[in-house]
């Protein structure tokens, strides 16, 4: 079975080089994505939980404010108190106004959303390296630093 762009769009054609580069990016990034939610919700969360959980653990014990969390995210979701909401139901996560501005909502990971990470992380690592198995490290590095060049400024 093929796997390639053309297969996979039923298209033999593009406009251009870019086009299909952007399109292969787009169709991998599903791909992934897809793959990784059904890694995850085994554990009862999202790929989009799962961050806000992994950079709030990077931050522990200091709280992050709401700001801090969207700016940091992958996917920038615009209704981060949604998602921070489902996490403190779950009891991952807790929420509580700064002393310093009552205005600003301070978010901690609980040692429950702790616990939870260290419970996938190995899991979520084999799912990795068996996505991508196909590409070697030095072409796992190359691929990184061509996206990082398409993300730069104009």
């Amino acid at each position: 079975m093929s796997t390639g762009l053309s297969d996979r769009l039923k298209q033999t054609r593009f406009v251009s080089p870019a086009q299909e580069s952007m399109l292969n990016v787009m169709v991998t990034s599903s791909w992934f994505l897809t793959e990784m939610s059904s890694v995850m919700a085994q554990f009862g969360i999202t790929p989009a939980q799962y961050n806000v959980l992994r950079i709030l653990r990077g931050s522990h014990p200091t709280a992050l404010t709401c700001s801090e969390i969207k700016s940091r995210l992958i996917d920038r979701t615009p209704d981060v108190t949604r998602l921070l909401g489902r996490l403190e139901k779950q009891d991952l996560t807790t929420r509580q106004r700064a002393k310093y501005d009552r205005r600003v909502v301070e978010v901690r990971i609980q040692k429950k959303g702790l616990n939870l990470l260290d419970e996938m992380d190995s899991i979520v690592e084999e799912a990795t390296a068996r996505l991508t198995e196909n590409l070697s490290g030095e072409e796992h590095s190359h691929l990184s630093t061509l996206l990082d060049r398409l993300r730069q400024p104009h």
